[in-house]
């Protein structure tokens, strides 16, 4: 019986019309790359100040991105988002809902983990 509540998978029938109106894909499925490529920046951005909060060290949160980068740059596909995912795990925070949502989309997993690992990079080195 339907009880008013709507599924909470990004696996669901309503997961492309979420990524739609959140501007991340177009209404054919494809994923907006520019659209991608600023959420893997603001969310890679705010990771990084998760991980400085985190650690004590500061060397650990460039040990932890050099592992994340490296591991990042022999996964293939859809890997690359999962190690992403991981890393959330490791310091016990949970993904934010666009992250969640884009989980479900392959395409805009792998260009949302290759543009997140690429930014948490390259604030490691400017720091």
């Amino acid at each position: 019986m339907y009880e008013g509540r709507r599924a909470q998978s990004p696996f669901d029938d309503s997961a492309a019309d979420r990524l739609r109106r959140m501007g991340l894909i177009d209404g054919n499925g494809k994923p907006d790359r520019d659209a991608i490529t600023v959420c893997s920046c603001v969310f890679a951005g705010q990771f990084f100040d998760d991980l400085c909060d985190y650690f004590e060290s500061y060397e650990d949160v460039q040990e932890l991105i050099s592992n994340l980068s490296e591991s990042a740059e022999n996964a293939a596909g859809t890997q690359k988002f999962l190690l992403v995912c991981l890393q959330y795990d490791a310091i016990y925070r949970t993904l934010p809902d666009p992250v969640w949502w884009i989980s479900g989309n392959p395409v805009a997993a792998e260009l949302f983990a290759a543009g997140f690992t690429a930014h948490l990079k390259q604030l490691n080195q400017d720091r």
